[in-house]
C-alpha cells in the first residue's frame, strides 16, 4: 500500500474517532435527541474531563501520525514495530471478545445475573471505537513495517 492510502486509512480511522469524542461531547453539553443518550457514550468510571483529555491527545498523536504518514517519515523505530503490531491485535481481540460477551449477555446466553450483563461489557460504543483505535495500531506497525522494508 503507498503512504498515500496509508494516511487516508488513518484519516478515516481519526476522523471516526474525532466523531465519538465530538458526539459524546456534544452529547454531555447540549443533550441532543439524535446522538445517543450520555450514558451510551461512556463505558468506564472514568471522569469526563479525565476522558476528553486523554481523547484529545490520541488525536493529537492520530493526527502528527497521520501526517508523518503522508510524508513518508518514520513513526517509531525498528524495536518497535512488532510490539505495536502485537498490541493492537491483542487490543482488537480484547474488544472483540468484549463485544462479543456483551452481546451474548444482553441476548440471556450467559444469563441476565452474569458478568457479561455488566456496564463495562454492554457499553457498545465505546467498544466499537477502542475497535477503531486497535485498527489505528494495527495501520501504524504495518505501515511502519513497510518503511523499514524499504529503507533496507
Amino acid at each position: 500500500m503507498t503512504n498515500a492510502r496509508f494516511a487516508a486509512v488513518s484519516t478515516a480511522l481519526g476522523l471516526a474517532f474525532f466523531a465519538r469524542v465530538a458526539g459524546q461531547a456534544v452529547q454531555r453539553w447540549w443533550d441532543v435527541s439524535f446522538l445517543p443518550s450520555q450514558d451510551a457514550w461512556q463505558g468506564s468510571s472514568l471522569p469526563f474531563p479525565a476522558l476528553l483529555g486523554a481523547q484529545l491527545v490520541i488525536l493529537v498523536i492520530i493526527a502528527i501520525a497521520t501526517l508523518r504518514i503522508g510524508a513518508g517519515k518514520n513513526l517509531f523505530g525498528l524495536n518497535w514495530v512488532k510490539p505495536v503490531g502485537w498490541f493492537g491485535i491483542l487490543y482488537f481481540t480484547a474488544m472483540s471478545m468484549r463485544l462479543f460477551i456483551g452481546l451474548g449477555g444482553d441476548a440471556g446466553v450467559f444469563g441476565d445475573d452474569s458478568i457479561a450483563a455488566g456496564k463495562w461489557f454492554t457499553a457498545y460504543l465505546p467498544t466499537s471505537f477502542h475497535l477503531v483505535l486497535a485498527c489505528e495500531l494495527m495501520l501504524f506497525a504495518a505501515y511502519q513495517r513497510g518503511q523499514l522494508q524499504q529503507s533496507r
